[in-house]
């Protein structure tokens, strides 16, 4: 079970990706979403309301049984401390 999140690439406008969160650390994250990205795109992940924003380069991106990728993230900042916190509590 996972947290669902939002994952934007800059310069694709209208591209929201709705994703689950499978783990998540102040470093970084594992995302399960419908699209790949490339390795070392930067990209947004915030949560559904689009309150929380943290910046992110994909380090990964596995292709999974069922059609959907596996995407490592690392975070640039140290921002992300509050809203990992807050997530781990939710898984």
């Amino acid at each position: 079970m996972g947290v669902v999140a939002r994952l934007e690439i800059p310069g694709e406008l209208a591209v929201v990706e709705p994703v689950v969160i499978e783990n998540i650390s102040t470093h970084g994250a594992r995302v399960v979403a419908n699209r790949s990205c490339l390795v070392h795109d930067s990209v947004v992940i915030s949560d559904p309301l689009g309150g929380f924003r943290l910046d992110a380069r994909v380090i990964y991106c596995e292709d999974l049984v069922d059609g959907q990728c596996a995407i490592g993230l690392r975070f640039g900042e140290a921002a992300a401390v509050p809203w990992v916190e807050h997530v781990q509590r939710s898984l």
